[in-house]
């Protein structure tokens, strides 16, 4: 979920329980604050707990909440899940460790020191576009062994990394699919979850898209699926989540800014996200 801030960068705590609000009557089925769309990493210490913290109050056990609580180091990673626990949440999900890349060694020592050491359920992070590498197969396979570790959010945009992780995993760890676009193909695979950026402002499409393949009601599926895909072309715009907010900002809902570096979207780069907008009628 987005993370919604004023024109100075600061969090809108009031936008924050908006959206949370949004989600919740759009169906989703559990909250992700601080992760990439939210920009989690932007953010320091105490901003993220007041962030977890507005979320798991605002929801009010509705949803499970996890938030993001990634952080560069081992301790501060450890740190950052351990207040998360602290404010409420239900499990935390990790990227790996960016600018200093890890053998996959010191990875896997990585996460199992973390499950370790805090008593939340952990969710590995693959985002190779953000964390500039990827988490090896055989990293996420041998961490699973872990019975602290119950999942990995696979954002890498490869099928073929998604459909390894599937076969070589154990049944216990859920797989989840970070791209919304990609959400029906997974599912069509044995995939059974996904965290997607997309339901910030289609909650009930993204939904509707799980809840009609469950009920084998595939050409309602594809159908929605299809609006998914359009409304990813948003997210080329600008500095990575501009796009995504400026449209959820035309629809009405409380985006707000994204945390500098950012400058505002060109007149058309925002005339072409009305028309997708427009295309999946939401304009």
């Amino acid at each position: 979920m987005i993370t919604p801030l004023n024109r100075d960068g600061d969090v809108d705590v009031e936008g924050l329980r908006q959206i949370t609000r949004f989600l919740i009557d759009g169906g989703v089925h559990g909250l992700f604050p601080l992760g990439t769309i939210g920009e989690g990493p932007k953010f320091d210490r105490e901003e993220r707990k007041k962030i977890i913290s507005t979320v798991v109050n605002e929801a009010g056990k509705k949803v499970p909440v996890v938030p993001g609580t990634g952080g560069m180091t081992t301790r501060d990673t450890i740190m950052y899940a351990k207040d998360a626990k602290d404010a409420g949440a239900d499990a935390a999900v990790i990227h790996p460790p960016w600018y200093f890349h890890p053998t996959p060694e010191a990875l896997l020592d990585h996460y199992e020191k973390i499950a370790d050491n805090v008593e939340l359920p952990i969710i590995l992070y693959n985002i190779p576009p953000f964390a500039g590498y990827e988490i090896p197969v055989e990293t996420v396979v041998k961490a699973s062994e872990h019975e602290n570790i119950i999942g990995i959010k696979d954002s890498s945009g490869s099928i073929l990394y998604y459909q390894q992780l599937l076969a070589r995993c154990p049944e216990r760890l859920d797989v989840i699919q970070g791209y919304g676009s990609l959400f029906l193909p997974s599912l069509s695979l044995g995939g059974r979850a996904a965290m997607a950026g997309e339901a910030n402002i289609i909650p009930k499409i993204v939904v509707g898209v799980y809840e009609n393949f469950v009920k084998g009601d595939l050409e309602s599926a594809r159908r929605l699926h299809f609006k998914i895909v359009a409304l990813t072309q948003v997210f080329n715009y600008g500095t990575f989540p501009d796009g995504i907010k400026e449209a959820m900002n035309m629809v009405g809902l409380r985006a707000g800014h994204v945390r500098k570096p950012s400058v505002a979207l060109s007149d058309s780069q925002k005339k072409l996200i009305g028309q997708v907008l427009r295309e999946i009628g939401l304009l």
